[in-house]
This record gives C-alpha cells, structure tokens and sequence, in this order.
C-alpha cells in the first residue's frame, strides 16, 4: 500500500467539538483514549489524548486522526492494523497533531485499530485507538440535514484557503496555499472539496474562510427585490454550511410566506425559534402565519372538516401559544367530534390566560366568580371603548424626561443597533406583513430612583402594546423591563 499523507491539519478536540461557533461534532462519535503518561514510559507527558473520528466508520470511509498532547513532541505517526506503512500526522505549534485518511476498499468491515506513535527527544509512546468500519455503501449523503428531515444541497459554494495546508487526493496529498479557491460541495469536520482542475479532495473546514453571511445577505438583498426564488436558493446554501443558522431558517419562512406557502413558512420559521426563541422578528412573522392558520380554521370548521380545523388550531397555538381565542376554537372543535375531555382541558388553557372572560366559564359550565361577577365593564359595543392616553408625568422635569429619552435612543442592542433603530425596524416589519399597528410614541415616568421609558403602540382592536425600559440617569445604565424590550435587545 502506497505510503498516504495527511490532508488536514485538526487543531485538537476540542477545536473540532467548537471552533466552528456550533458542535460539529458529538463527542458520542469520537473513539478517544486521553490522561497521563505512565512513570515508566519514555516521554513523560502532563496530558496526552489521541482519538479518531467518527468511531463507527460509513459512506465516506474518511476518518480523522488526532493526538493532543501538554508540551511538545518531535512528531506523530499512525498505522492501521489492516495496512503495512505508516502515515505522518502534522502539526502547526508540536502539540496539536492531526490529519484524515481515506480507508482503502479493500479493508474488512469490523473492528478496527489506529496505532499511534508519539516521538520526542527522549524516546516514544505508543497509544492505540479502536474503530468500527461498516460495509461499504453507495454514498447517499449529499447535503447538510435541516428541520423536518429536509436536505438543502447545493451545487458548491467558493472557499478560501486561509493557511498553507495538505489536502487528500485519492490517498495522496496535494499542498494548498493561503488565498487558493476551491469549491465546497460537503462538510463533516472537513471539507469535501472541488480544485479549480477538476480533482475532488478533503481540506480541514478550519482552513477556509466560509460565505456564510455573503450567502444570507444575497438572499435578504434577493427577498427585498422580490425575487424570492433566487432569495431561497441563497438561503439553502447558507444552510447547506450550517444547517443551524436561525436567520437562514428565518429568511426561507418569510420567502414562503410572500409565496402563500403556509406549511413551508411554518415548518422553516419553527426551526427558526426553535434555535433563537428570543428574536423578535421571528416572533411578528409567527403571528402574522397564526393569522392565516386561524382563516384557515375558521373555514374548515365552517365546513364541519373539524380534524382539519384541529390541525390548523394546533399550529396557531404552536407559533403563539398564549391566543386565548385559539385555545377556544380548539376546545369547540374537539367537542363537536365528541372529545369532550380534550374540549375542556382547552378550555381550561383560555381560563388561565384570560380568568375573566365569561365565555370560558360558559363553555365549562362553571359559575364566574363572586369577585369576577361584581366587576363592572363596558358595554360591548366598540364605538365606547376608549384607548387611554399617555401623557408626560407632570412630577418629571422636562430636561430629566429629554435626557431619559435620549440615553434609550442612543443605547444599543447586544447586537450593536441602535434601540431606536432596531424598534423602528419591527414596526416596519409587523406593518408590512398586514398587522395594523398606531404608534402612540414615547412616554416617560418616573419610577424609584429610576425613569421608566415607553414606546407605546395600539395594536389590532385597542390592544396596547409598550416596549419598556428603566433609565438611570446617573450612570446612563439601560434595563429592559418588560419582554417586549427584552427581546428587542
């Protein structure tokens, strides 16, 4: 057997587990043998672990060899028992040695060894690693895994070598030098890889610089023009690179939803959350796909198809969970299919976000509350209701007011923007996805030691919503203080 270079240069385990900002790799999957030397080997070590990755071998039959060590040592070599040569592992600072190797097909599927041969100025060790390799298979992977079982694959995307490297070559190296393009077509902890001729290889993902974000801000720039075939396109590369970037999963569920594709825009927008709950965006497009679900039950109850009205009401709940009206409908659905617990126990969810509302307790056939039956409320009729107005606290100093205002509006998001800026932004969003909101602007009130700041907006029928924050004036410290600013931050 011809005598394999190492493709890639792996910076330790622990870069591999996270120097990509995201764990790439389950340490379930790695085969590792790690502590100290003993007192009668050759080198005494502080620490010295070497592994190989995955530790149960498919498909590409391509794995990573590594070896970690506390201080440096002269060089790392690693043998298979199914091969006579041995292969060199390299390293960037003595310490942290590695590389990948294409198991040849003529290995036997079972349990397998890697032998590791560490060398320094007094002697060498010996360190060996077991492995499983399966039967080998045609190669199905072709893309990175997203929510749902969903694969976005791509035709490649540009890569950057960032420092000088090998690469693997049907079992040989080719050397790769800062500033070299290749295309990227799969990523595991390395890169399967395009050359400009032609040659397919592996390169280590720590080596290229990645067009995450050029990718995403194409499909922004894309969705923006309306070409939202081309946007998603763009977006399912990003994606195809890190199948957990949120905002990807965010920008796939706004292009489907502008295409009416209700189930697609779900499906990528719960994804979405489900990796960043707090982003406010997401959550203005969640309500305003709760809506459509909601049009959509209503006409499936109407037509009596209450199954299909169930499984609409359960995806309103689904991206707003705290729609008392949803939990309703959903509870007169199960009854008239004859759930009846199923009925109340939605009921029951309506009771506790809204204690008050007397159309629960009817549906429960429980009686309201002694304390509940003696409030007095408004007539029905909307043209009574009266929205509250908001002015200035007359105890707050007009320049004390002016300077709380002015500490909120020039303070930033952990993201960098602007407050204001970032709160003009989601009312821009929420407006343009049909939501009718009247800005009732900026109120300040003195609270403790502190000023309390609002933006405070009417949302649908004479439902307010306020962004608030504390303000201490002194330090010019911003707090969020209710979760609306929370999340905006």
């Amino acid at each position: 057997m011809k005598k394999v270079a190492m493709a890639v240069l792996v910076l330790g385990l622990a870069s591999i587990s996270w120097g990509l900002g995201r764990p790439v790799i389950n340490r379930e999957d790695i085969s590792l043998k790690a502590g100290p030397t003993n007192p009668g080997e050759k080198l005494s070590l502080v620490w010295v672990e070497s592994y190989v990755y995955p530790k149960v071998v498919r498909e590409e039959r391509v794995v990573s060899l590594g070896v970690r060590t506390a201080s440096k040592v002269a060089s790392v070599r690693a043998s298979f028992d199914f091969a006579e040569e041995s292969v060199d592992l390299t390293s960037h600072n003595g310490m942290q040695w590695g590389g990948a190797y294409r198991i040849p097909d003529g290995a036997e599927a079972g349990l397998h060894l890697v032998r590791y041969a560490i060398s320094g100025k007094k002697g060498s060790i010996q360190r060996t690693v077991d492995f499983f390799l399966e039967k080998d298979t045609a190669l199905a992977h072709k893309g990175a895994t997203a929510f749902g079982g969903e694969v976005y694959s791509s035709s490649g995307w540009p890569l950057t070598i960032t420092s000088t490297c090998s690469a693997l070559v049907e079992g040989l190296p080719r050397i790769l030098y800062p500033g070299q393009s290749v295309t990227g077509i799969s990523k595991i902890p390395w890169y399967k890889v395009i050359f400009e001729d032609g040659e397919e290889g592996w390169v280590s993902s720590s080596m290229v610089e990645e067009p995450l974000e050029e990718f995403y801000g194409l499909g922004c720039k894309a969705y923006r023009l309306g070409d939202y075939s081309a946007a998603l396109s763009h977006f399912k590369n990003a994606l195809a690179i890190d199948a957990d970037f949120a905002r990807a999963h965010f920008g796939m569920a706004r292009c489907y939803f502008s295409r009416e594709e209700m189930d697609a825009s779900y499906r990528c927008l719960k994804e979405a959350i489900r990796l960043d709950e707090r982003d406010i965006e997401f959550k203005v497009l969640a309500s305003a796909l709760a809506k459509e679900y909601s049009k959509i039950a209503a006409a499936k109850s109407k037509a009596r198809r209450y199954h299909e009205a169930i499984a609409a009401y359960q995806k309103v709940l689904d991206l707003t969970p705290s729609s008392a009206s949803a939990w309703i409908a959903l509870g007169k659905s199960y009854n008239r299919l004859g759930f009846a617990r199923e009925a109340r126990n939605a009921w029951r969810e309506a009771l506790r976000l809204e204690p008050e509302n007397r159309q629960i307790y009817a549906l429960l056939k429980i009686k309201l509350p002694a304390d509940k039956r003696s409030v007095k409320r408004p007539a029905a009729d909307k043209k009574t209701v009266s929205l509250p107005k908001f002015v200035p606290d007359r105890n707050i100093s007009p320049v004390l007011a002016d300077d709380s205002l002015e500490v909120i509006k020039s303070s930033r998001t952990r993201k960098g923007t602007r407050i204001e800026t970032a709160l003009r932004s989601v009312l821009t969003l929420t407006k343009s996805l049909g939501t009718q909101v009247v800005e009732k602007g900026w109120d300040t009130k003195k609270k403790g030691d502190k000023f309390l700041v609002r933006y405070i907006c009417e949302q649908g029928q004479g439902v307010i919503e306020a962004f608030e924050w504390l303000v201490d004036i002194d330090s010019r410290r911003v707090t969020a203080h209710n979760d609306n600013a929370r999340v905006l931050m």
